[in-house]
Order: structure tokens, then C-alpha cells, then sequence
């Protein structure tokens, strides 16, 4: 199938790639540097998409080997899966945030084990937020593409990358802003003299990322510092913004105050649940988000999420967290 590539800025090139997953589709940027060329996110390395962005490439005159450079904006499979194969073949210099890049490290790890939920500690994590992990699988707690050859990210990237970073290819100016929340090095990439902003997952125009908390991200607050980074990019000048999943649109700073509200409100729907009784986070997350039968990955992140919400409330004060019975319970103030 011919690839679709849309130049959504002069040089810029938004390239449609094919997910085997919801959303069914991830936009990645190629940008003409002028004598140098830059991959912001790869896709995942099926063969599809592989081979669709082969034809992407052919359609603005280059190939994969011609690539100077590849950023990432986060670890995660549609984002910085292929990026193993296609250094391999440009030897492209590869761009990502420490974080990012341990993350990477710890999935393809995670990939040849029978699973983190099969960790003790992972086992007493899920245990104490109420999610009744005995009565499923391993292998159910994770994504099909675990462990396939689908993930295959750089794991020690050419450069890693953190705020503030200025990354010049060609004569073009790559500006790292990082945006920690959906991942702990999530960075969103501005070219501030053509005010573009290329977003990742952080500012998608129609839908909101996941954001929850895990074993690996005890101690961490990504709800907040999500909504911190929400109001950290509305400082910048911005006329187009290049979303990975969602059409382009111009107005960010809607779209960021936008999220935040939904996180607010998704918040105090919780709360309300728990004012007469205290409950674990997966019991707020069965009535929130259904407790219909679904994909156990599914109800897995459903679970975390209202974590994540349940503990930056408490962590700001909108609610109480207790221990009972080596179960962590939180009710709203």
C-alpha cells in the first residue's frame, strides 16, 4: 500500500505509518535539513511499517540510508520501535532522554522474562491497589508485541538529550522541551524559527494519553507532572502543531487547557466515589472505566491511571491514603 505523506510545513514532512493497535495509525516527521535529514520518531519495526516508510521516503526523493539523524520523543513501540533497524541501516545519529533510554532498556528486557507482574515486588504492588493479580496470567499483563522483534529501539542512543537542548542538523535548530507525564523522558521538539512544535503523545488533538503509575515509578507524581508540563509548552510561540496520533491543528494552548480540564474533572469523579468510603485504586477504576470483561492489559492500565489521578490528589491535598490490611486506600476530602 503507497504511503501518504503530506508536507505540513515547507520541508516538513508528516509520514502516516500503521499500528497493529488502537490508534491504528502514528504520524512520524521527516524534515529536510538541506543537505541532512531528521526522523522525529521511527514507528514500530513491523514490515509494514517498515516498508511504509520506505515508500514515504522514496516519495520525497531519499532512502533510509540517506537519514542524518533520528529524535525521539519518547520509548515507547510506536515511537522508537524501528529505530534499532533503521541506525543500523543509515547509521543515523540517534537522539533520546536517559530516562527514555532505561526504559527502552528494561521493556527488551521485560520482553525475555515472563513478565514484570511476575516480579514479588510488582506482585505486592499490584496487591496493595486492590488489582486481584492471582486470578490471571503473566502473559496477560502485557502487550502482545512484548518480546517480539516488533520493539526493537536503540538502547544506548548516540546522544541523550534533556531541556533546553539545542540540536543542529543541517540548518535546521531542534529544540528539546521536556514534557515528563506519559513517560518520565517524554520530550516534545520545537523548531522555534518556523514555530512548529512536533508534540509526541503529549498534546494529541482529539484523545488524552495514558499516564499511570507502575512498580518501576513508586515515589513519582506523573499526573502532576504532566499537568506542569501542559502549562510549561502554552510559554512557547507556536503557529502549527504536529501531533503523533490526530490531524495537525494551530492552537495549543487550547488544546493544553483543554487537558487539563479533563484531568480535573476525571479526578473529582473519582474522588466523589471514594467521599463515602474509602477505596484501592482498583475499585474506583472498575466503576470509572467499566467493569465489563476486557483485555486484561486493559484493565491493568485503567487501574494505574486512577492511581496516578488518586495519588496527585492526595499529594496536593484533595484527599486522604491509608493502609488497611496491606491494601492502599484513598477517600476524597
Amino acid at each position: 500500500m503507497p504511503a501518504k505523506v503530506v508536507e505540513v510545513h515547507k520541508g516538513v514532512y508528516e509520514i502516516f505509518l500503521p499500528l497493529p493497535m488502537r490508534p491504528t495509525i502514528i504520524n512520524v516527521y521527516l524534515v529536510d535539513c538541506h543537505g541532512a535529514w531528521t526522523l522525529v520518531d521511527t514507528g514500530m519495526n513491523s514490515p509494514e511499517s517498515v516498508a511504509t516508510l520506505e515508500d514515504a521516503f522514496g516519495q520525497v526523493g531519499i532512502k533510509v540510508e540517506d537519514l542524518t539523524a533520528i529524535i525521539g520523543t519518547h520509548h515507547h513501540i510506536d515511537h522508537f520501535g524501528a529505530s534499532g533497524e533503521l541506525r543500523r541501516r543509515s547509521h543515523a545519529t540517534t537522539h533520546l532522554h536517559a530516562l527514555e533510554a532505561e526504559r527502552a532498556n528494561r521493556m527488551v528486557s521485560f520482553g525475555s522474562m515472563a513478565g514484570h507482574a511476575d516480579r514479588p515486588e510488582s506482585r505486592a504492588f499490584f496487591t496493595s491497589h486492590g488489582f486481584p493479580i492471582d486470578q490471571f496470567a503473566p502473559t496477560g499483563m502485557r502487550p502482545a508485541w512484548m518480546g517480539t522483534s516488533m520493539y526493537s529501539p536503540v538502547t544506548t542512543p548516540d546522544r541523550f538529550i534533556g531541556d533546553g537542548d539545542q540540536i543542529r542538523i543541517g540548518d535546521r535548530e531542534f529544540e528539546v522541551i521536556w514534557t515528563p507525564g506519559h513517560s518520565p523522558g517524554h520530550n516534545v521538539i520545537y523548531l522555534r524559527r518556523e514555530k512548529v512544535m512536533i508534540v509526541g503523545d503529549h498534546l494529541l488533538p482529539k484523545i488524552t494519553p495514558h499516564v499511570g503509575i507502575y512498580p518501576d515509578s513508586t515515589g513519582m507524581n506523573p499526573l502532576g507532572d504532566f499537568i506542569n508540563s501542559q502549562l510549561k509548552v502554552q510559554k512557547y510561540d507556536v503557529e502549527l502543531v504536529l501531533p503523533a496520533h490526530g490531524g495537525t491543528y494551530q492552537d495549543h494552548r487550547h488544546r493544553a487547557n483543554q487537558i487539563i480540564e479533563h484531568h480535573k474533572y476525571r479526578e473529582e469523579e473519582m474522588l466523589d466515589l471514594t467521599r463515602k468510603k474509602p477505596q484501592t485504586a482498583f475499585e474506583v477504576a472498575q466503576q470509572i472505566f467499566g467493569s465489563e470483561e476486557r483485555p486484561m492489559f486493559h484493565v491493568m492500565a485503567a487501574t494505574f491511571e486512577t492511581l496516578a489521578h488518586l495519588e496527585y490528589a492526595y499529594l496536593e491535598g484533595r484527599a486522604r491514603k491509608m493502609d488497611r490490611d496491606h491494601r492502599v486506600l484513598y477517600q476524597g476530602l
